[in-house]
């Protein structure tokens, strides 16, 4: 078994990714973020091997997100300043990083309006994941999986559209 840090350290896209759609400003985020690496640390115990560890890894930040409770009701309200952690692409122009930052931040933006389950679905589905191995993190058949995943795309096709974003 790998040692905690090798873990986060590999894994930490897909848990930022799962933190970040899940949560509304830097402040709930890192309290997500700090939740999911507990819950990770304290149940990598009982990993039995029976599924990838990026499988497992999936469903306990995936499960941590789905029930965690923003307690501060005033900070659900606050959004993501301009400036919060930017992710390094390496050379490129400014304002194409400009550019792609901001579909970005709709896409997310647009992603967090989604029902949790949703959420969950459609960034296993973003993230590469194919319909057998997100039914079984989901826990759902994978047929229906095909079908929440059309759903879903068309929902956030609408919710762009409503923010403004002509190319959705």
């Amino acid at each position: 078994m790998e040692d905690f840090k090798s873990i986060v350290d590999e894994y930490y896209p897909i848990i930022y990714k799962i933190g970040r759609s899940f949560t509304n400003n830097s402040a709930d985020f890192d309290d997500l973020y700090q939740e999911m690496l507990i819950q990770i640390h304290d149940s990598l115990k009982s990993f039995r091997s029976e599924s990838k560890l990026s499988t497992w890894i999936y469903r306990v930040a995936l499960n941590t997100a789905l029930t965690f409770n923003r307690s501060d009701k005033k900070r659900q309200n606050e959004t993501y300043p301009d400036n919060w952690e930017r992710i390094d692409r390496g050379e490129e122009s400014e304002s194409a990083a400009k550019e792609r930052e901001s579909r970005i931040e709709m896409l997310y933006a647009a992603i967090n309006e989604l029902k949790k389950e949703d959420r969950a679905i459609i960034l296993l589905h973003l993230e590469g994941k194919q319909y057998d191995e997100i039914s079984e993190i989901m826990g759902i058949s994978q047929s229906n999986t095909g079908v929440k995943i059309m759903r879903i795309k068309n929902r956030l096709q609408t919710i762009l559209r409503r923010k403004g974003y002509e190319r959705a």
